[in-house]
């Protein structure tokens, strides 16, 4: 009996740690944030002084949910780039309104043209003003060398960025 009962104990300690250990991987994952309003994010890049990735996309995009899953949400969790960039998802649905920088309401439709996306994935990186600092990404490319592509344009938004603030 006493056996037993060691051996539910040990069971049971064990069970424990192992919830206990697998909590990181039991908790939500992370999702890019939805654009509604492009003035809370410019406020948020102003004040952090970091440019604004835009990732344009739908649900009936194997790339645009390859690109999110493997390389932007892996992005944000590492913690790498708070510093560098703030992620933000402009979903494309036919009747999706958004505020645009100025305090107007526009369509996603006319977002997407203000900034030439016509194909998804687009990945755009603005400033605080709404301002391209970089040129677009287009689709993904090669995925084993798309991770280099994507930290290439981080870091050049990031100098443009800091650029133009040094020369006004």
């Amino acid at each position: 009996m006493q056996k037993n009962t060691l051996k539910k104990i040990v069971i049971n300690t064990l069970f424990f740690f192992l919830i206990i250990s697998c909590g990181g991987v039991l908790a939500e994952r992370p999702k890019l944030k939805h654009i509604s309003d492009l003035r809370e994010t410019a406020q948020l890049a102003k004040e952090k002084n970091l440019p604004i990735l835009m990732m344009f996309g739908t649900d009936e995009c194997p790339y645009c949910e390859l690109l999110k899953e493997d390389f932007l949400i892996p992005m944000i969790i590492s913690g790498h780039y708070q510093d560098k960039v703030i992620f933000r998802e402009i979903h494309i649905a036919a009747h999706a309104d958004l505020i645009d920088f100025s305090g107007n309401k526009i369509t996603v439709g006319e977002l997407s043209r203000r900034y030439g996306v016509t194909l998804f994935p687009t990945t755009v990186f603005i400033d605080s003003n709404g301002q391209p600092l970089v040129k677009n990404i287009i689709g993904i490319t090669t995925p084993s060398l798309f991770g280099g592509t994507l930290d290439d344009h981080i870091d050049k938004a990031l100098g443009v960025l800091r650029n133009n603030q040094n020369s006004e």
